[in-house]
């Protein structure tokens, strides 16, 4: 090794020559790097629920939609209505958007109130017909089919839903959307919600804290290392190869085009700490040896083989995520294993090749580690032996356990911090127009003989008759499953051509509609074309099969998705038991749902593999049962911790977060094989002062690198968007707990006679 890096060393212009030529080609990809903001971002590889809502969703017309709530004071005025026919114009006029249903779409037919038969061709419309507004609004208040969806029960707000066509990405559509809502000064106040918001504004925030904190957290580190180091070369060559990682892989993922997710959104700071953590080992060993008269070649010889290694385990930790079945989870796992091996391949060729163009001073570095030493590590040295790590042992059980009742459930409204609009809105919308999360059920018939009774008062030749769901004895049915399902408190608006019916029924003096009066209902009285659009989405053309559109509050407090779903399959087993009627429970809330359910076990799976792995390897290394089991022992105490810091403060896990226990493995076997590995050398040398000289120079490289990044870190907890805070809270924690734990553990288990 030490005659590859002399090379380096001799031919450094050649290197960077060839560096600078590999990034002029790389760059040509930087155009194609692209962040992910689908819906299915959010969905499991391979989930037969999803090929089900693809079904659903070709079979009715799509489920996809945003919901815009408008808010002022005097809404039911010819101006403010107006305004609303501008808006419902503009956004209809927006590519992807399909159609939209507001206040002036909604027939109203007690204007005045007629019979049954004759409100067929007494439908009236706001804008297009003479009406008493106030009377308007009384009746789209009360009205089955309109309250919570167009309007809230107060009248002081009224909503459009918007109805998509199926996309893979909504971003621009939202941000169209959102650009006409901003534009419009009209209204005290405009809200935007739904699914495919979710995810646009979910990206949006962590594209805006990656620049926003990402540069001040370059800007920090940069200034954290040039006083560490008290050298502005050593910190510029650090940053400046962690920059050149980071350049390089970008543009190696928009030439595999793999884009950023949600889940995959942190990758960028990882790699950078990761790089950043891999140089500063490189330059304290440099600087030591350059102390001791040892060659840089000596130097990068003797540094690189624990390099090696811990960026082979830190790859195959990330690669363990490939066992999970959640497809943005693989890619994160397949993004850092590529990030990792970059970084190495650059460190070793990057840093020689600058040192040997422009050498290292001869700067006495800021002592981490000599502080460490004197006033923390000895004076609890005897502490630590005798009480905490004992302690620290004991604490394995119930780390176990904690980790076993981790929270898989979390809500979308709290990614948002209150006093965001998206917060703001979800919640105003959740509270007063029905919800925003769908979820489905869609209700099948078996196919059934037709009779028609000609002295049938509606039958004409060629008439339609009742069949399947618009016969009573079905209808009735649906209603009763609509009526319980619609006072359960996690449910807001409840959907289906059952609301038609109600009102119907409550135009018929609330009589309950027999076969006729449903054949009526379906053939003469919702036969506009607004009708035809809104009922093509709850019934399919050969009225065989219904769908129930449920909209989940998320704020409610005690929602559990996976609960609510079981109690809803439980329910619909025992309602139709007697029946021929076949269920079929759908919708993002399902997706999103074995999104969640699997996250837990996928943790499991993948940690059971990784430190499996990680040991063998570290068998290898080592070439010692016993060092090997001390350095896994690192980081599945720092997991635990964390893990168990997660349960007492009931933080979920959820998709940002289920990358933690991936960074902790990481960083703490990092940190603990640099420890093991220089306090085996040292103890080839001294026993008595193995632990004393380790902690001077590999454990010098781990505080840098370590109390850089935990401030680094720390930055994130000033964002807006509450994943990105926890991700940085529970990161600092992380790397703290994995640098503590590896300079604590180490020496105080392997150097014992």
């Amino acid at each position: 090794m030490i005659n590859i890096f002399q090379n380096i060393l001799t031919n450094n212009r050649l290197i960077l020559f060839l560096l600078g030529s590999i990034l002029a080609i790389s760059s040509l990809n930087l155009d194609k790097f692209r962040f992910d903001a689908s819906s299915e971002t959010l969905v499991l590889d391979n989930d037969p629920s999803y090929e089900n809502y693809e079904a659903v969703n070709d079979r009715f017309s799509s489920s996809e939609f945003l919901v815009v709530a408008l808010i002022y004071e005097s809404i039911f005025t010819d101006e403010a209505l107006n305004e609303i026919l501008i808006l419902e114009n503009q956004i209809e006029d927006i590519e992807g958007v399909i159609n939209i249903i507001s206040i002036l779409d909604a027939p109203l037919f007690e204007q005045p109130k007629l019979s049954l038969v004759k409100s067929a061709t007494n439908d009236k419309y706001l804008l297009e017909d003479e009406l008493n507004l106030d009377s308007a609004k009384k009746e789209l208040i009360e009205s089955p089919l309109f309250e919570e969806l167009v309007i809230n029960k107060s009248g002081s707000a009224v909503a459009m839903q918007i109805n998509l066509k199926e996309l893979d990405d909504y971003s621009l559509v939202v941000n169209k959307i959102r650009n006409v809502l901003e534009a419009n000064s009209f209204f005290s106040k405009t809200f935007l919600a739904g699914p495919a918001m979710i995810v646009t504004d979910t990206i949006s925030f962590i594209k805006k804290d990656v620049q926003n904190f990402g540069f001040i957290t370059f800007i920090l580190f940069f200034l954290l290392l040039i006083i560490f180091f008290r050298d502005f070369w050593s910190a510029t060559i650090i940053m400046t190869n962690a920059t050149l990682v980071i350049f390089l892989t970008i543009c190696l993922l928009g030439f595999y085009d793999w884009p950023i997710s949600i889940v995959s959104s942190n990758f960028l700071t990882l790699l950078f700490i990761s790089s950043i953590a891999v140089s500063v080992h490189i330059l304290v060993k440099l600087h030591e040896g350059q102390r001791i008269e040892n060659s840089y070649a000596e130097s990068l010889a003797k540094i690189f083989m624990p390099c090696l290694y811990t960026a082979l385990t830190t790859i195959v930790g990330f690669l363990s995520l490939l066992l999970s079945n959640i497809q943005p989870v693989i890619d994160f796992g397949k993004m850092m294993a590529l990030g990792v091996f970059i970084n190495l391949l650059v460190s070793f060729t990057f840093i020689p090749a600058l040192i040997g163009t422009i050498k290292l001073n001869d700067s006495e570095q800021f002592s981490l580690a000599d502080f460490y030493y004197r006033n923390i590590y000895v004076g609890f040295k005897s502490f630590f032996k005798k009480i905490a790590l004992p302690l620290i042992i004991i604490f394995v059980p119930f780390s176990l356990y904690q980790a076993s009742n981790l929270k898989v459930e979390n809500k979308f409204i709290d990614y948002f911090d209150e006093s965001t609009e998206i917060h703001q809105g979800m919640k105003f919308i959740d509270q007063e127009l029905g919800g925003t999360t769908p979820l489905e059920i869609v209700l099948s018939l078996p196919d059934e003989e037709i009779f028609v009774d000609e002295d049938d008062l509606f039958f004409s030749e060629g008439s339609e008759t009742s069949e399947y769901w618009w016969r009573q004895k079905n209808m009735r049915i649906l209603k009763d499953i609509q009526n319980d399902l619609d006072n359960l408190p996690e449910i807001g608006k409840a959907l289906s051509i059952v609301n038609g019916v109600l009102l119907a029924e409550k135009i018929n003096n609330f009589n309950e509609m027999g076969d006729l009066e449903l054949a009526f209902v379906k053939n003469s009285l919702l036969t506009n074309e607004k009708a035809k659009d809104l009922l093509s989405s709850y019934i399919t053309p050969d009225n065989k099969e219904a769908r129930l559109t449920l909209r989940i509050l998320d704020t409610y407090e005690g929602l559990n998705r996976n609960d609510l779903i079981s109690s809803l399959d439980n329910y619909l087993s025992l309602k139709l038991k007697d029946t021929d009627i076949s269920y079929q429970i759908t919708g993002l809330g399902v997706l999103y749902n074995n999104l969640l359910q699997s996250l837990f076990s996928s943790q499991i799976k993948t940690l059971s593999f990784v430190f499996i792995a990680i040991f063998l390897m570290l068998l290898i290394l080592f070439r010692s049962i016993y060092v090997a089991a001390v350095v896994i022992f690192i980081p599945s105490i720092a997991v635990g911790i964390i893990f168990t810091a997660m349960g007492l403060f009931s933080i979920p896990l959820d998709i940002m977060t289920i990358t933690i226990a991936s960074i902790s493995v990481g960083m703490s076997v990092d940190y603990a094989i640099h420890i093991a590995w220089r306090l085996k050398e040292e103890q080839k040398n001294s026993f008595n002062t193995a632990e004393k000289n380790t902690i001077y120079s590999s454990g010098q490289a781990v505080l840098i690198a370590a109390l850089t990044i935990v401030i680094g870190f720390l930055v994130f907890s000033f964002s807006n968007f509450n994943p990105t805070i926890l991700f940085g809270l529970l990161s600092a924690l992380s790397i703290y707990l994995s640098a503590e734990l590896s300079l604590r553990l180490i020496p105080a288990i392997l150097n014992t006679k």
